[in-house]
Formats: C-alpha cells, sequence, structure tokens
C-alpha cells in the first residue's frame, strides 16, 4: 500500500491502455551496447524481442523515425536507445542515433566514441554538411551516431530552428531508421517538439524507480495523441529468489549498476523497507536447518 513505484506491467495496464512492448533486464556488461552480433545474453535476446514487437507498431514500414523518451532522468533511456538501434542495424537496417538529449547528453560517452561538432552545431549554421557529424559506431554494421555538438543556452528554441526540418530530411534520404534519444518530456518540452518528425514513441519507465503517478502522464499523451504511437518498455526487470516474474523464474534482471548507469549518482537510496524485504527473502531461499534434521 506505501509503495508508489512501477513494481509489474500490472502497475501501468491498471492505469493505462498503452501496449507494453518489451521488458529489459540487468546487464552486467561494462559498456553501453550489450545487444551485438556475437552477445546471445537474456538482455540482448530482449532487444531483439522489442525489434520483432516494433513491426506491428509501424505496421511493416521499412523506414521510419522512433523517438524514445521518459518520466524523468535515471530511467535508463539512453541504454535503451542505443540497444534498440544496434539491434535494428543487425537486422540490416541502415541505423542513426541522434544524441537529441541536447541537456543531458550521455550516449556518445555511453559508446566511448569522441565528443566533438554535433546537431548543435548544424542547426546554429556553423555546419553546413550534416556527413560530417555522423560517426560510425565501431564493430557495428549499419549503425551510426550523431552527437549532440556543444550544450547550447537555450535547448528549447533552438529545436524550433527552421534547420531542423533539413536536418530530418537528408536523415531520412540516407538512412532506414532514425532513433532519437530525446530529453525527458516529465521535464522539458523537447519530445513534443520532436514528436512531429516521428512515426513511433518509445516511453520508458523503470521497476522500482518511475512513480505509478506518473503512468497517468504516459496515458494523457497517448489519449491526446500528443506523441505518435506510444509504446512502453518497462526497464529494470527483475525478481527475488524463489519468486517468478511473467516465465522468467528465477533470472535476476535489472539495470542500473554494472553499464547501468549512466544515471548511477541519481538512483535512489536502498531504503530500510528494502533492505528489510531482502534480508526476509534470503532467509526464506536458504532458511535456517532444524535441530535433528538435514
Amino acid at each position: 500500500m506505501l509503495n508508489d513505484k512501477i513494481t509489474t506491467r500490472f502497475d501501468i495496464e491498471k492505469i493505462t491502455p498503452v501496449p507494453i512492448i518489451g521488458e529489459v533486464g540487468h546487464s552486467f556488461a561494462d559498456k553501453a551496447l550489450v545487444a551485438s552480433k556475437t552477445n546471445r545474453s537474456m538482455v540482448a535476446e530482449q532487444f531483439r524481442i522489442i525489434r520483432s514487437n516494433l513491426k506491428y507498431v509501424l505496421h511493416g514500414k521499412e523506414k521510419a523515425v522512433i523517438l524514445a523518451t521518459s518520466s524523468f532522468s535515471g530511467e535508463g533511456k539512453s541504454f535503451i536507445c542505443t540497444n534498440v538501434a544496434s539491434v535494428l542495424a543487425l537486422a540490416g537496417k541502415k541505423t542513426v542515433v541522434l544524441e537529441f538529449d541536447i541537456r543531458k547528453p550521455k550516449l556518445i560517452s555511453g559508446l566511448g566514441l569522441t565528443k566533438g561538432q554535433g546537431i548543435t552545431n548544424f542547426l546554429v549554421g556553423k555546419t553546413a554538411d550534416p556527413s560530417e557529424l555522423i560517426q560510425e559506431v565501431p564493430d557495428q554494421p549499419n549503425l551510426y551516431v550523431m552527437g549532440c555538438g556543444p550544450v547550447p543556452p537555450n535547448p528549447s528554441e533552438l529545436l524550433l530552428d527552421p534547420q531542423m526540418d533539413k536536418l530530418f530530411t537528408w536523415l531520412k534520404e540516407h538512412f532506414d531508421m532514425i532513433v532519437i534519444d530525446t530529453a525527458p518530456i516529465g521535464m522539458v518540452s523537447d519530445a513534443m517538439t520532436l514528436g512531429k518528425y516521428a512515426d513511433a514513441t518509445l516511453y520508458i519507465v523503470r521497476q522500482g524507480y518511475t512513480f505509478k503517478k506518473q503512468v497517468a502522464l504516459i496515458d494523457e499523451f497517448y489519449r491526446d495523441e500528443k506523441l505518435p504511437k506510444i509504446s512502453v518498455i518497462i526497464n529494470d526487470v527483475k525478481v527475488k529468489p524463489g519468486y517468478g516474474y511473467y516465465g522468467y523464474g528465477r533470472y535476476g534482471y535489472g539495470y542500473g549498476h554494472g553499464y547501468g548507469s549512466y544515471y548511477e549518482e541519481e538512483t535512489p537510496p536502498h531504503g530500510l523497507i528494502d533492505r528489510l524485504l531482502d534480508f526476509i527473502d534470503i532467509r526464506k531461499l536458504f532458511g535456517r536447518k532444524k535441530k535433528g534434521k538435514s
């Protein structure tokens, strides 16, 4: 009764009919990109499932623009964007990820690429050719990224610049799939500004982190059609020992403490109630041997 955070997908389904197209668990890798050609881990396969479900959302479109946002910082949006783009590239789609979270860019650093000129340089007219801003992700065929560039003092106004139309026209001519990593929509309006260029929206929520009341915000955007074709991805899905979660049995899913965090410093502290529950679960799992019994 006291828990005001998302715990299961039922917490979302009780509030909104927005479809849930995937659940992503914990990555113990020390890098952002886990969905690679040779990686068959559970998390990598979960991103492949999301790729399959996206086909139904996009109604089989061969070329599309996908917008990713969340309620606030720390829900793993950049991690999701990176790996969704990767599995699209693995399917033979020439894919580019746009670092449009201009206020707090994480994508380029997460991939270990060099920061330099980017989207903001093009929007202010310092670069005329968008191709100069594209970086190829090493050892990942068909996967490219466009960094945000220097952080401007007026990000919201910059996104309204007429150069935006030219940028997306060029991108659609040169790429099959475009993934936009934008700022959290619960904090700023950037995602709504960029929504007019998108064919679908991925709304990221994080188990044990996103507040239930913020799901009402998702429902508002869905019913008022403020964002195109909204779908939810649940990040940080994990189970306690001995319990099942939608057929995942005893696999320990989660996100945020290995590669996890882009936003590690913003992870909520492990509270007293959580520590007590962990203690109780440990006792249930291992138990105490009773006298006279093995």
